[in-house]
């Protein structure tokens, strides 16, 4: 089911770069914990397949037994971690 990444992925302006561990985005790396760097890799790695709870705890702690909660700080982390651009309005 999972496909093997290149040593760089692309996707929108986001580069992920296998081999150095991190995520860059327009060219700017974006700070990642090693363990959220990894969710994002198994989440890459099987686009376009669902990932249940279940396999996503196998993938990520496959020797350890941890909480979900863990789980969801790392996607809650992932989807803070890019930011978004924003234009500043109001009072120069």
């Amino acid at each position: 089911m999972a496909r093997k990444l290149s040593s760089c992925t692309n996707f929108g302006s986001f580069t992920l770069d296998v081999e150095e561990s991190r995520l860059l985005r327009d060219g700017q790396p974006v700070p990642l914990k090693p363990k959220v760097f990894e969710t994002l890799l198994v989440l890459v790695e099987n686009t376009g397949h669902v990932m249940d709870k279940e396999g996503l705890m196998e993938r990520l702690w496959p020797d350890s037994y941890v909480e979900e909660a863990n789980l969801a700080v790392n996607i809650s982390q992932l989807r803070k971690a890019p930011g978004r651009r924003r234009e500043r309005r109001g009072l120069h």
